[in-house]
């Protein structure tokens, strides 16, 4: 009875804890059924013993279709000896041979791709067996993102060298190159193109391929990609151009039209970068998807950097121009000023001696020029190129105007135009005056002035009936202090040509109707 009462404790014992286990494993199940991580249960010899709906999802299999076979089913056959290795040195003395918790390795998927995962263990044993429960987790995004990342900051890294060489850079021609090579190397691109604004057109001038832009023609700046990055001022990335190009479409439609297309060797990806009013950048791969959304901020960063070198380089320039300048404005009062007043100190020198009244004469007339001299000088140096507030002026009325600020004589204006134009109103009348009197000293107090519209309607000319400019002085006209005239100071046109850079308009001369000079404006 004793015996009877004994065995009923124990089986009474034995059904609680199947219960309680059915219990746990039930609980178990419904928690790893609906994770969204895989959760795989293997024994003492790496067999699957469970795994959830998530583990098959993950590497591909049919539901429990793994359930029985070995783990090494699921791992590269590169890792398969070190973990039966590890499992069994851990088994036969408990030395774990790596960190069980978030273990990062790579998982087999059932069609052979690889791919990576981080995996924490957990052991614990049941009714005498050595059970060990992984928990997966596919961090292949994770990866792609710690990639982008690390490649990102080494792009940042590249791009500070690369902002050294263009900064370095002395010329125009040389900040280019800089920025075309650079920007293959910084994007593991193909090719980059820099085409340049000249007018309203973008102009292809430099290539990371030497001689690879001579065949593009020049392109509207509004055209395709390369038109909308420099209209918006914003980089634009395409991942494929395929998709927005025919089969035969030019291989880089924005760079300009190519002879001989070639389809076979067509980019596939662009970045297209802004230069501000310089121009555009654009780097190709033959790589679809290429270029990472990052590297949109890598291009603005080196857009940057390639501007402020342009603009650099353009106010030493200008820096340069000043400075020659006042050299040029030394020497003209070293030499040009001295010639005037020797010859007034000479005459002086007669009046002790003399009553003669042409030595006041010559005096008055060397005095004359000497204020005109400085008059013409102090112009230049204190207005140089600027141009002061501007607005729109009638050419007509503004060209009558300066007439009557000039000593004309028996001079004769014809003015015939009806042009409006947006100009600097103080500046544009010291060149009409200036031009009119270059008229009158060299064609004659009975010179015949003439002011009328261009044909083409881009600009105005002012012609005379004098003697004209002969073509061997007509690239030197414009220089500080070139005259053919002795009383003359050749400052004249050297401020009409600096009136008309300062309005970023252009000047040439030419022969006259009745065969005068003739000066062409094109604004």
């Amino acid at each position: 009875m004793a015996a009877g009462i004994l065995l009923g404790y124990y089986a009474t014992g034995l059904q609680q804890r199947e219960r309680e286990l059915a219990r746990s494993e039930a609980r178990f199940r419904a928690l790893t059924e609906n994770s969204s991580l895989g959760v795989v249960t293997i024994d003492e010899t790496s067999t699957i013993r469970y795994a959830n709906d998530a583990v098959n999802e993950l590497f591909g299999y049919e539901q429990s279709a793994i359930v029985g076979e070995p783990l090494t089913k699921l791992m590269p056959e590169e890792l398969r000896e070190s973990h039966q290795n590890g499992l069994a040195k851990y088994l036969s003395g408990g030395e774990q041979t790596f960190d069980w918790n978030g273990l990062e390795a790579h998982g087999l998927r059932a069609d052979g791709e690889e791919f990576p995962i981080e995996i924490s263990f957990g052991e614990y044993p049941i009714d005498g067996d050595h059970l060990f429960t992984g928990i997966i987790q596919d961090v292949s995004d994770r990866k792609v993102a710690e990639q982008q990342l690390r490649n990102h900051t080494s792009k940042v890294t590249q791009l500070h060298e690369l902002a050294t060489e263009i900064t370095r850079a002395d010329s125009t021609t040389a900040i280019r190159q800089h920025a075309a090579d650079g920007a293959v190397k910084l994007f593991d691109a193909d090719v980059a193109h820099l085409a340049v604004v000249e007018g309203d057109q973008l102009v292809p001038v430099t290539s990371s391929n030497p001689g690879s832009v001579d065949g593009y023609d020049p392109v509207p700046t509004s055209f395709g990609y390369a038109g909308e990055s420099y209209q918006s001022n914003t980089v634009v990335r395409v991942d494929d151009l395929g998709e927005t190009r025919g089969v035969t479409a030019s291989p880089i439609r924005d760079g300009g039209v190519h002879p001989e297309p070639q389809v076979s060797n067509d980019p596939r990806a662009l970045l297209s970068i802004p230069l501000g009013e310089y121009g555009v950048l654009q780097v190709f791969s033959f790589e679809a998807n290429a270029f990472a959304e990052r590297d949109e901020e890598v291009a603005e960063m080196l857009s940057t950097h390639v501007v402020t070198a342009l603009e650099r380089l353009s106010a030493e320039a200008t820096i340069r121009r000043e400075r020659d300048r006042l050299e040029e404005f030394a020497g003209i009062l070293s030499h040009d000023l001295r010639n005037p007043l020797n010859v007034a100190r000479g005459r002086l020198e007669f009046i002790d001696s003399t009553d003669n009244s042409e030595h006041f004469d010559a005096i008055e007339r060397a005095l004359d020029r000497m204020e005109r001299l400085i008059k013409d000088m102090l112009t230049l140096a204190r207005q140089g190129e600027a141009v002061g507030e501007t607005e729109t002026i009638s050419l007509n009325t503004l060209a009558k105007q300066a007439w009557r600020n000039v000593d004309t004589d028996t001079a004769t204006l014809k003015v015939e135009t009806d042009l409006r134009l947006n100009a600097d109103r103080s500046r544009l009348l010291q060149m009409f005056e200036n031009l009119y009197r270059n008229a009158i000293d060299h064609g004659g107090e009975a010179v015949t002035i003439r002011v009328g519209s261009l044909e083409i309607g881009d600009g105005f000319f002012i012609e005379d009936t004098g003697p004209g400019i002969s073509t061997s002085d007509r690239e030197d006209v414009f220089e500080s202090g070139y005259t053919t005239n002795q009383d003359g100071t050749g400052f004249g046109l050297a401020i009409v040509s600096r009136i008309m850079e300062a309005h970023g308009w252009s000047i040439e001369v030419t022969d006259g109707t009745d065969g005068g000079a003739r000066f062409e404006i094109r604004t």
